[in-house]
């Protein structure tokens, strides 16, 4: 085969390599917005550009938000409680959060026939339960003090230093940190004894690092442990149970 053959078929493979990916990218986002039909919510175009971030982002996947959004139509429940469900975690991908802890919520508490109201804004009684609302405030409060300690999350390929985390592993540490958080209020105990919650957390995340498939690199969990005091949680502790 001449050389020029060889590069005409190459450049040919990969335009159609492109095109399908095109088509099958078009296709997953037609299969959620086919979904959010079904289920009629008046905020469509507004979760579905969110949705659509998440995808570009990683941070949602289209199966993933349409078996959701599936499971969603199947509960009973009214319908503005499913679209506050869907606005909750659209809003949270517009503020540049991950979004899988309350995914992963919604889906258990659907698993586990939850009334939708309770998933949304959880109860205030003893014991306390947090939902998305309260779950998605901690997220973004967990995010903006990982900030204000100097921890931040870079684009793949970034530059700024050990503090400075691709998205993902700063993803993780936000993730762990609300549902610690969250864990330790829904258990009821005294958000008030910091040293306490710093001795659990750190087992928590030492735990995350020490799994066969580390969710959480050592040195990330070190990184926090580093920078982050006893007081400092008990500060987002009191701000989640000030919360509605």
């Amino acid at each position: 085969m001449s050389g020029r053959f060889l590069k005409g078929l190459f450049v040919i493979l990969l335009v159609g390599s492109t095109v399908a990916g095109g088509v099958l990218a078009q296709s997953s986002a037609d299969r959620v917005r086919s979904a959010l039909d079904a289920l009629t919510v008046k905020t469509e175009d507004e979760i579905m550009s969110a949705f659509q971030i998440g995808f570009s982002q990683g941070r949602l996947a289209p199966d993933e938000a349409c078996h959701l959004i599936d499971r969603l139509g199947a509960a009973d429940g009214e319908p503005a409680e499913k679209e506050g469900i869907l606005l909750t975690i659209a809003h949270a991908l517009e503020d540049d959060l991950p979004v899988s802890l309350l995914v992963e919520k919604v889906e258990e508490g659907l698993a586990r026939r939850v009334s939708l109201s309770m998933i949304l804004n959880g109860s205030a009684g003893q014991p306390r339960i947090l939902g998305l609302k309260q779950r998605e405030f901690l997220l973004g409060a967990v995010r903006d003090f990982l900030f204000a300690k100097g921890i931040f999350s870079v684009p793949e390929g970034g530059q700024g230093g050990a503090a400075a985390l691709p998205v993902p592993r700063f993803d993780h540490l936000v993730n762990a940190i609300s549902d610690f958080l969250a864990d330790y209020i829904e258990a009821g105990k005294s958000p008030l004894e910091g040293s306490a919650m710093m001795d659990d957390l750190s087992h928590r995340l030492h735990s995350l690092s020490a799994l066969e498939e580390p969710v959480i690199p050592v040195g990330d969990v070190e990184l926090v442990l580093d920078r982050v005091g006893p007081g400092d949680l008990t500060t987002l502790a009191l701000k989640l149970v000030e919360q509605p």
